[in-house]
């Protein structure tokens, strides 16, 4: 019927004889131990090809089954240039601005560069987006996960409503006794902290078959409200709005930062993280902006310096084969070419690099057929920072400093309510019920209807009193006051610390805007002599009284004499930029303001009822706002946070004229513009 060795099977009834023979052989087996079975010993009816699904370990590199498209600026993008594919694509004029307005379009993860630059390929954590306002907005979790939304649904009315059915037996006779239970209630929680709740049950109960009612069945149900209202621990309109209401399961899990006000402190503090964000974005366009610039400079002047070169390599390889040079005068030149040679191709790279760089952090596609040509020039006037105007500044507009402010401001909050808990819990309690019976629910029977007693019977049920609570010590509630003013303590450390930062900080970018200024016109007057002194050599070793070494040490000084002016000069605005950030208002210098995004019609049409409310309503002078205003309405008013300030650029108009030294310094002579590129 079957080959049992092959595990081949030809009939239905293999199952039952392959149990069969199983058992048999099992006493066998008990007294053999040599002959013990292992799981090679196995067989299956069905095994024809072996074992194929063994897996000897228990972990491997697995990758989810996600499928999403590849951004647009990755699949649309062509090979990167790099020395060994060069082609002439068409140049794209780039201005700053248009720079920074691409990146603020673009992206969606707040590029960053510098050391941070990639912070995505390190994960999510750290990572800022413009989703972060709208996460923590609709957050529901504790702590500084929850948001405004969330923290009011804790006064929202709640409805609750059972309906179930039974039946118990508790002896041999009959057949038990069948319940059904009906319940429904909505509850509420308020402002002040108290909880009102409204009831509305029905019980059903047959009568036992060992005793004997007056009814085959019975209905029995109440109408009711309780009343629960705080006295001590916990009370009052302030401590709700801060705390949020007190949950006593998850009293020490919760803590007191579960109100509305900690949950719009909370957002606001993500507010603050999120433009602290875009303005570190924004200050690394610029830098890679001008690092593009600087490097468009060397190349020009590497490419200069490798023509000069070639010029005077050639000139010595024909007097050396005539007869009249020196070799070693020609074997310098040729040192002289191959190494200005090799500082194009760096430089050339560097281009490169400088241009992916800005690519990737405004979020174009590294290769779309065009070169970007940064056509903004770096501000070459004086900007003189005054130090008092800036400190001031740094001293109010910094977003760290109102972040840190916020985070002062909730734990200030969160200690005031935490002490309300250094109280017994003593709660006033109130409920009042009305009650019905009968043998049916609504008809009428011979015992009567449950509603019709509920109506008629006048069958009332009232209670009133106090309950206390007090946790002997007080110990949980006394490590929250502590824990609370060691952070508040912590927190105003950290905020003293903070202003002395940003006072170094301006005193460091202050520095940085003078010395690079100066350098930069030092650095200026070094390139106009080594530009003058080019001719002179040259004339110097046509008419043999210089040797050509002379003129390749010149050629070479006024290319290092570029390089280092343009980078001075790069330095100097990176400065301005950096003095910017650090008195607080290079969003404002950049043109950027933060906005939210558009909401529902609806939500336009309440507000705007909101607002002819509270136009003609009637002033109340005699009411205090409890608990009070804690938002001040900002150092500028509330609708323009940052004051119009002159760009550098218009700082530029504003300056006097240029005297004929410094009129002179702007026009160098021999030095490449930007648009000769």
């Amino acid at each position: 019927m079957n080959n049992t060795r092959s595990g081949i099977c030809h009939s239905s009834r293999c199952a039952p004889l392959i149990l069969l023979l199983a058992t048999l052989a099992l006493p066998l087996a008990a007294g053999c131990s040599a002959n013990k079975a292992n799981v090679c010993d196995l067989q299956y009816c069905d095994d024809i090809s072996g074992v194929s699904h063994y897996r000897g370990y228990g972990s491997t590199i697995e990758y989810p089954c996600l499928d999403f498209p590849t951004p647009y600026s990755v699949s649309v993008s062509d090979e990167p240039r790099s020395l060994a594919r060069r082609v002439d694509d068409e140049p794209r004029d780039f201005t700053l601005q248009e720079a920074i307005q691409t990146a603020l379009a673009n992206n969606e993860v707040i590029e960053s560069g510098g050391s941070g630059a990639k912070a995505s390929l390190r994960g999510a954590g750290g990572v800022s987006t413009v989703y972060d306002p709208g996460i923590q907005q609709s957050g529901v979790l504790f702590g500084r996960g929850r948001g405004v939304e969330a923290a009011l649904a804790d006064f929202d009315t709640t409805f609750n409503t059972s309906m179930l059915w039974g039946r118990s037996r508790t002896s041999n006779v009959g057949a038990g006794r069948e319940t059904g239970v009906f319940t429904s209630g909505l509850s509420k929680r308020f402002a002040s902290g108290s909880t009102l709740s409204l009831d509305h049950n029905w019980y059903y109960l047959t009568p036992s078959p060992a005793t004997s009612g007056p009814w085959p069945s019975a209905y029995s149900g109440n109408i009711g409200a309780s009343y629960r209202h705080p006295l001590l621990a916990a009370s009052g309109v302030e401590f709700t709005r801060i705390a949020g209401p007190v949950n006593r399961a998850f009293g020490p899990i919760t803590g007191v930062s579960q109100g509305v006000l900690i949950a719009r402190i909370s957002a606001d503090i993500t507010l603050a993280d999120f433009e602290a964000a875009v303005r570190n974005a924004t200050l690394d366009v610029e830098y890679a902006y001008w690092d593009m610039y600087l490097a468009y400079r060397n190349y020009d002047t590497s490419v200069a310096a490798h023509r000069s070169a070639f010029t005077t390599w050639r000139k010595s390889q024909d007097r050396f084969e005539v007869g009249l040079g020196d070799p070693e005068e020609e074997l310098q030149s040729r040192d002289q070419l191959y190494q200005t040679k090799s500082s194009v191709e760096t430089s050339l790279n560097s281009l490169y690099k400088a241009e992916i760089e800005v690519r990737r952090l405004v979020g174009l596609p590294m290769n779309d057929g065009t070169v970007l040509r940064p056509i903004d020039e770096p501000a070459v006037a004086e900007f003189i920072p005054d130090w008092r105007g800036s400190l001031t500044e740094g001293l109010t507009h910094r977003v760290e400093l109102r972040r840190q402010k916020w985070a002062i401001k909730s734990l200030q909050l969160q200690l005031k309510a935490a002490r309300s808990l250094v109280k017994p819990r003593l709660d006033f309690v109130t409920s009042y019920d009305v009650n019905g019976v009968g043998d049916s629910l609504i008809t009428q029977s011979g015992g009567g209807s449950g509603f019709g007693s509920l109506t008629h019977d006048h069958l009332e049920s009232w209670t009133m009193g106090l309950e206390m609570s007090v946790p002997l010590g007080f110990r949980l509630a006394r490590s929250q006051v502590r824990n609370l003013e060691l952070q508040l303590t912590r927190d105003i450390a950290i905020l003293a610390s903070q202003e002395r930062n940003i006072a170094h900080d301006i005193a460091t970018a202050i520095q940085d805007v003078t010395s690079g200024y100066a350098a930069a016109q030092s650095n200026r007057k070094r390139l106009e002599a080594a530009a003058k002194r080019i001719p002179k050599v040259r004339d110097k070793v046509r008419f043999g009284t210089a040797t050509v070494d002379m003129l390749l040490r010149a050629q070479s000084s006024l290319a290092d004499a570029e390089n280092a002016y343009y980078q001075q000069l790069v330095a100097y605005n990176k400065a301005i930029a950096a003095l910017s950030l650090a008195n607080g208002t290079s969003l404002d210098s950049y043109g950027v303001s933060l906005a939210e995004g558009p909401w529902c019609p609806a939500a336009y049409g309440d507000a705007m009822l909101r607002a002819n409310a509270r136009t003609h309503a009637k002033d109340a002078p005699n009411l205090v706002t409890e608990p009070a205003e804690f938002v001040s309405p900002g150092p500028t008013g509330a609708v323009d946070l940052y004051p119009a300030r002159p760009s550098f650029s218009d700082m530029e108009t504003m300056l006097p004229p240029l005297t004929e030294d410094k009129a002179a310094a702007a026009a160098v002579p021999g030095v490449p513009s930007v648009d000769d590129r």
